[in-house]
This record gives C-alpha cells, sequence and structure tokens, in this order.
C-alpha cells in the first residue's frame, strides 16, 4: 500500500505544482504502449524522468496506449529520460486486513515484476525530441 500511496502523492503533487501555461522546460507531445508478455497492459502509471525537469506522467488504457503530461501540460521534458511502469491488482473488495490504526495491511500485488517501477531497476529509457512525430515509444516488459 505504501507504494500505492507513494504513488498517488508523486503525482498529486506534480497536479498541484505545475499548473502554470508555458512556463518551464520545453516539452513535447509523447504517446506510446505498454504489454505486458506480449499482451496490453492496461491501468498501468507510466512516469518518464528526466535529468533536469519536472516528472512526467500518464496512465494506459485497455489498449495499453498511453500519453503523458507534465505539470499540467501535455508531453514530458525534451531530452532522456528513464522511465518507470507500475501496474497493480487491487485486494479484493472486503478482503482488506486493517490494523487498529486504519491502516490497509495487505498491499496490493503487483501485476508485473517490481524492478520496473524503480528508477534505477527498470532498465527502461526514452529521448523525447522536440519533434512530436518521434516521441511513440513501445515498452514490451517481460
Amino acid at each position: 500500500m505504501k507504494k500505492i500511496t507513494g504513488f498517488l502523492l508523486l503525482i498529486s503533487v506534480y497536479a498541484l505544482v505545475g499548473c502554470s501555461g508555458s512556463d518551464g522546460p520545453q516539452v513535447a507531445a509523447v504517446e506510446g504502449t505498454v504489454t505486458w508478455q506480449g499482451k496490453p497492459l492496461a491501468d498501468a502509471g507510466v512516469a518518464f524522468t528526466p535529468e533536469k525537469g519536472p516528472v512526467a506522467i500518464g496512465r494506459t488504457d485497455e489498449s495499453g496506449q498511453f500519453s503523458l503530461s507534465t505539470q499540467g501540460r501535455d508531453g514530458a521534458v525534451v531530452g532522456p529520460h528513464r522511465v518507470t511502469i507500475e501496474a497493480f491488482q487491487p485486494p479484493l473488495p472486503g478482503k482488506e486486513a486493517v490494523s487498529a490504526e486504519g491502516e490497509v495491511l495487505n498491499a496490493p500485488v503487483s501485476r508485473i515484476p517490481s524492478k520496473y517501477g524503480i528508477l534505477t531497476k527498470s532498465g527502461l529509457e526514452a529521448r523525447v525530441t522536440a519533434n512530436d512525430s518521434e516521441n511513440s515509444f513501445e515498452f514490451e516488459l517481460k
């Protein structure tokens, strides 16, 4: 649950910090597809982390397709990025274990290897260019 809470907190911070017109680094439109074992990976969080600048985030649809936004702007910062992808299977309704303090104890299980959600271990990279038509990425996770 801490991973999901952390990811949601990260998304919230980026959304709140960035709703500021066209100020900031140059961004370009980014879209792509994520597959897991050859099949589209639906409802996965995708994050592009540049060497400098804000993180771009997105979520896959039922066909595994995603588009990114950076601080309220469509796209990602131009330049090289490390990429992370997270996809969780939530606990069945009514099956959550709750501590005396009200904390959910059984966190959702990742549907893909956890390494893909760790910036230093995912092994996924992308280079975003100023030319929007060049920024279509496919991530085939195994």
